[in-house]
């Protein structure tokens, strides 16, 4: 384990020993520096040591506001003195564009999702009206995902609370813009990427990663894998965690939209009139009359 007497960085005493050991441990993980090149080893605390300290606490530390010191007992030291960051290692954060063009559910996927769930055609697509997001993909062609810090703070049991309150806290929300949910996903993937996964919300319906078992898929990563896919993924997921759940289950089936909205959305399912919604979507696709339906969001 590597101990330094006093603090490295901007405005700490920089004794040659400790400069010389957090430079060793900065050379060791140039990977995570963010774009800059590793120090010399010399024992002075010069630009290029500023520069790494500052690049490894972004990257390798996923520190929100790097400070550019390394403290003796800070996490900047405990992340710096791990043997190896391997980092995250599923493809989605991978800098790749997938292309959705064609995606649509059509009235075979509905009909699968109605078998699994014993309920009517018309069922599905009204509950899918009603919760499933009108774009299931980012302008990078990657789920739509709502990274969930209290979540993530559950599945690390809060070891990262007081390092990194912004992704790990028991606290919901904090979520800020969409556009920078991966951001904070990848930053907690540094941390512990399978915690990580399980924290975030994917894809059409909103699924979380912790429920994968629900939805039909044996680990957190395959889940993530068939929500990079398609709608019918995202849909074949929707009904069989829906399905796990017998209280949802049989209120589909039965048409009682109270309960489940109550099981699916809590106990504010009013508020949002998601039972309203539910029913008047499920009178246009069951008309007494039949009549062209108009399609559920997400479809297209």
């Amino acid at each position: 384990m590597t101990t330094i007497r006093a603090a490295v960085g901007r405005g700490a005493p920089n004794h040659p020993d400790d400069v010389t050991a957090i430079q060793r441990l900065l050379v060791r993980h140039a990977r995570w520096l963010d774009g800059a090149p590793p120090p010399e080893v010399n024992g002075q605390y010069d630009p290029a040591t500023a520069r790494a300290i500052l690049g490894f606490q972004k990257d390798g530390a996923a520190l929100a506001v790097p400070d550019g010191v390394v403290s003796p007992r800070g996490g900047t030291l405990a992340r710096l003195d791990l043997d190896q960051i391997a980092g995250p290692q599923h493809r989605i954060f991978r800098s790749l564009c997938w292309a959705h063009q064609g995606d649509t559910l059509t009235e075979a996927d509905y009909a699968t999702a109605a078998t699994t769930l014993g309920c009517e055609v018309a069922a599905i697509k009204a509950v899918a009206d009603t919760e499933a997001r009108d774009e299931p993909w980012d302008m990078m062609g990657r789920p739509i995902i709502l990274f969930e810090r209290h979540k993530f703070a559950k599945h690390t049991h809060g070891l990262y609370n007081r390092s990194h309150p912004d992704i790990s806290t028991p606290r919901w929300g904090g979520y800020g813009p969409s556009s920078r949910q991966y951001d904070r996903l990848r930053r907690a993937a540094m941390l512990d990427e399978t915690a990580a996964l399980k924290s975030a919300s994917w894809g059409l319906f909103q699924i979380l990663g912790e429920n994968h078992g629900a939805a039909g898929h044996p680990t957190v990563a395959a889940f993530v894998d068939a929500m990079m896919l398609r709608r019918s993924e995202h849909l074949k997921a929707f009904a069989r965690f829906i399905a796990a759940n017998p209280g949802m289950k049989t209120a589909i089936q039965a048409r009682d939209w109270a309960t489940f909205a109550r099981a699916y959305n809590g106990p504010n399912y009013t508020q949002n009139d998601y039972d309203g919604k539910m029913r008047r979507a499920y009178e246009r696709f069951a008309p007494a009359t039949p009549a062209p339906a108009r399609q559920p969001a997400g479809v297209r």
